[in-house]
């Protein structure tokens, strides 16, 4: 039962490193589309 149970747990960690990382990625692309406010993108 305990190789039962550290498979699922090792399954559920993966489940939750991979949403992790899709986040961050997620996060990352939308501060580049997104720049902070206050900055100029069209500089005249």
């Amino acid at each position: 039962m305990s190789s039962r149970n550290n498979f699922f747990q090792r399954a559920l960690n993966a489940l939750i490193e991979g949403r992790t990382r899709q986040a961050e990625r997620y996060l990352a692309q939308y501060e580049r589309d997104h720049p902070p406010l206050g900055t100029k993108v069209n500089r005249h």
